[in-house]
């Protein structure tokens, strides 16, 4: 029991750092210079930088979100964690069936692939990743239903079928537009998930205040948030990311004396 509530304790910690560090790009970016310095490159004419004030506002609208995650409860915020990891992993099945297609039409073989040991290498090694990431979706969605990350097959059953290459192509746009509507529909079926959850909490947090305070409420998030520990995580990763930032942009070897100084500085 002791090693399950350090692990929790420890995602409990971890899974919130992202939430902290977002928030420090956001107060660091300066939107109105972003802005100016756009306006004086070769940028300005495209329609994505026209619209400054959409810009703070979305702006503003990424400093909520960011404070939602910081204090989502942990067993929300490690399902949202699951969504973005299964979302990562069917970008890398598109990216393995459209690097396939490419290598494909490169070698220009419409033949059968179990005749060219090139191509059935192509095929195997396609094949073995596809599987692998419609795997890891199922087992992170916990759903037995994997034809639904399975639109990524597509091309490859296609192309044991002996489809011509650029029909191939068209399937594999096809896949990809079949896995966005899958994506797009799960995103407007829980729609209203952010509501009823922001909806709850500040229910939860009214009676708190009301029948304890806000000295009580303090404490009950200070000891939910773990702060201390949460701030201690997130300047470790600060001072790791400026350590590597460092020794990435210099050139030259730095002596012992310089990283000492180094260390003691930063």
């Amino acid at each position: 029991m002791a090693v399950k509530d350090r692990v929790e304790a420890v995602l409990n910690v971890g899974l919130r750092v992202p939430s902290i560090m977002l928030l420090d790009v956001l107060y660091r970016w300066d939107v109105s210079s972003f802005f100016q310095k756009i306006q004086r490159s070769s940028l300005s004419n495209n329609p994505l930088f026209q619209y400054k004030y959409l810009a703070l506002y979305l702006h503003y609208v990424g400093y909520i979100l960011s404070l939602v995650l910081l204090t989502l409860p942990r067993q929300h915020l490690v399902k949202l964690y699951l969504y973005v990891l299964t979302a990562l992993l069917l970008f890398a099945g598109h990216q393995v069936s459209r690097d396939y297609v490419r290598s494909e039409l490169d070698s220009g073989y419409e033949g059968p692939v179990y005749l060219e040991p090139l191509s059935m290498n192509r095929f195997t090694t396609a094949l073995i990743g596809q599987l692998v990431v419609c795997t890891l979706c199922s087992c992170v969605m916990q759903t037995k239903r994997i034809w639904l990350f399975s639109a990524h097959l597509l091309p490859l059953v296609a192309r044991l079928c002996l489809v011509p290459l650029e029909t191939i192509v068209f399937i594999n746009r096809f896949s990809m537009i079949f896995t966005g509507l899958e994506v797009i529909y799960f995103l407007a079926s829980n729609l209203l998930v952010p509501y009823n959850l922001a909806k709850t909490a500040y229910r939860e947090l009214a009676q708190v205040v009301e029948v304890y305070g806000l000295l009580a409420l303090g404490m009950s998030l200070w000891n939910q948030l773990v702060l201390p520990v949460l701030f201690m995580c997130f300047w470790l990763v600060l001072f790791a990311l400026q350590i590597y930032t460092y020794f990435s942009t210099r050139d030259q070897p730095t002596s012992r004396e310089r990283l000492l100084f180094l260390f003691l500085t930063r």
